[in-house]
């Protein structure tokens, strides 16, 4: 990937490639190397690259964002090698980087992050870490943040000025914004090694749990964010059976205590969200229905130390 003549030619001022050349470009650098994929994996492998690669770009928050993103995929893959024909082909690649786009203007940039954009506009993947950190809707769509940290060397928005013919400053205005604004203390980067100042383009597998796209089952996936409580009302009625046949109504026990149980394994309990299936249920929460419902569900105690245990497996 970083071969001299390779870098050549893809620096050569040329049109942007279509979705079919692209996928086949990508094909090839995956299989550079003795890995070897199959459809399914690669098509994967795919999606979630230009998934990924589209939310860093739609997050930027300006146009010279874009040249930090591309310097931290370099310092990612410089990270990840030690021989210094491959360090001498990155820093090699990064002059090149900057000699194109170092020296734009920011209308020039914001054109080229538009191009981008109108490429990945109608692929719309959903991704599981996106869907947990909130900031992917469920049709696949991105979240527009309303708390940003506003570039080094510009203003948080909030204040209106008002200027007289001269150009002279008469009145200021302030109006709310709408969303929560930080400033940047510093400007990020563009040096060989150097602080780049944003997180977009670093390595999105930090947190060390598995990344999937819509193909691996995500749709099917307990989205917590998303306001899916099906399985929690669920719980909520087989939890409160339990607890009227087992603790009765004068218990004070709370039930959380004496029930735990996953229906989900690839659901982690410790995660956010895991309150759901040990949130403590009062029957004054409850519908009429879904009362009409728990009194049709009752049980009878039974003796014997599984009890609980064979009264689940009853109702499922």
């Amino acid at each position: 990937m970083l071969n001299e003549k390779f870098l050549d030619e893809l620096f050569k001022p040329q049109k942007i490639y279509n979705k079919d050349a692209l996928k086949n470009l990508f094909h090839d650098l995956a299989h550079a190397s003795i890995m070897r994929l199959n459809e399914a994996s690669m098509n994967k492998l795919y999606d979630l690259m230009t998934m990924v690669f589209k939310y860093q770009i739609l997050a930027a928050r300006e146009p010279r964002d874009l040249i930090l993103i591309s310097l931290n995929h370099m310092d990612a893959m410089r990270s990840l090698v030690q021989t210094s024909q491959v360090q001498k082909q990155l820093d090699a690649c990064y002059y090149l980087v900057m000699k194109m786009y170092g020296q734009m203007t920011d209308g020039e940039l914001q054109r080229v992050r538009f191009s981008i954009l109108n490429f990945f506009q109608d692929i719309r993947i959903r991704v599981s870490i996106f869907l947990r950190k909130g900031v992917q809707n469920n049709d696949g769509s991105f979240v527009i943040p309303s708390d940003l940290t506003i570039s080094y060397g510009n203003e948080i928005p909030g204040t209106t000025r008002v200027y007289q013919a001269d150009g002279t400053i008469v009145d200021l205005l302030n109006f709310p914004s709408g969303g929560s604004y930080t400033l940047a203390v510093e400007s990020g980067s563009t040096e060989l090694r150097g602080r780049r100042g944003t997180d977009l383009g670093v390595n999105i597998y930090d947190s060390g749990k598995p990344v999937q796209t819509d193909s691996d089952g995500c749709e099917d996936s307990f989205d917590v964010a998303g306001g899916n409580t099906g399985y929690k009302d669920e719980l909520n009625v087989l939890i409160a059976q339990l607890r009227q046949e087992q603790l009765g109504e004068s218990s004070g026990e709370d039930p959380s205590s004496i029930i735990h149980f996953n229906l989900f394994p690839s659901f982690d309990r410790d995660s956010p969200g895991s309150e759901l299936f040990d949130e403590p249920i009062s029957s004054s929460q409850h519908s009429a229905v879904l009362e009409a419902i728990m009194s049709e569900m009752s049980l009878p105690a039974e003796s014997g130390s599984g009890g609980v245990q064979s009264d689940l497996i009853q109702l499922l």
